[in-house]
């Protein structure tokens, strides 16, 4: 039987948390594995097992675990941690997480711009817009489903490979995207989002609605994403904080 320390001032939950996550740091579980039950808990470390659920709670706030009804608590997959506040790539932001980014290509054309295009690229009536639509892979898992809208200046990505960062082909034509406005909602899966995202139809997904400009305020592009929120974490960290973080 593993023993926790019961006349520690650290709290006995906190120390199960501890003992969890250093399995976890250790190797010992690993992403998928499914966790002993709450009653294995209480027996294993001879606690209570409102000590477990308590320690479990927190560990499935902190998505490290996650609990799947009638099944069981299981180890999640690590999540690829994106500061909302910054634009950053998606290349970039797994880069900087330690992760592998690969993109496959779904479709690349010019069409003719909707009022949309025209309302966000500050189109003329008539005018044409690139449009790039692209499924984002983190570690080889399918994660972010990527509209991006253009406007006809920049056909040069058409002749390019988009299978990589369009960041790093724009900046190479000298366009940097420094500044945006963005906004997040809810969303929930169509047929298609389903299928090339691995979740069911009308799962809750993450939308994310930018415009990227560059240092003078010129609109880029136009960027729509649908994001599967088990293996993406969006968060907004202050410049104090950002500080702090990027040091961890």
């Amino acid at each position: 039987m593993k023993k926790l320390k019961k006349d520690s001032s650290v709290a006995l939950y906190q120390q199960l948390i501890n003992e969890i996550k250093e399995s976890i740091q250790a190797g010992e579980l690993k992403p998928g594995d499914r966790l002993m039950t709450e009653g294995e808990f209480s027996k294993e470390y001879d606690i209570s097992r409102i000590t477990v659920r308590k320690a479990i709670e927190v560990l499935v706030e902190e998505g490290i675990l996650i609990k799947k009804q009638g099944i069981g608590t299981f180890v999640a997959d690590k999540k690829l941690i994106r500061d909302a506040s910054i634009f950053m790539g998606f290349t970039e932001s797994c880069r900087r997480d330690g992760k592998v980014p690969s993109s496959r290509l779904l479709s690349a054309d010019l069409s003719e711009a909707s009022g949309v295009d025209q309302r966000n690229l500050n189109l003329e009536e008539g005018e044409m817009v690139i449009r790039v639509r692209r499924l984002r892979f983190c570690d080889g898992t399918p994660t972010v489903l990527e509209m991006n809208h253009f406007s006809q200046k920049y056909a040069f990505l058409l002749g390019a490979n988009l299978d990589g960062s369009l960041y790093e082909i724009l900046e190479q034509h000298g366009v940097y995207v420094v500044a945006g406005k963005r906004k997040i909602t809810i969303c929930y899966a169509t047929k298609e989002e389903a299928e090339l995202l691995n979740v069911k139809e009308n799962d809750a997904l993450l939308m994310m609605k930018d415009l990227c400009l560059d240092a003078h305020g010129e609109v880029i592009h136009s960027c729509k994403s649908i994001i599967n929120p088990l293996y993406y974490d969006l968060t907004f960290i202050s410049s104090a904080e950002r500080v702090k973080w990027e040091k961890i």
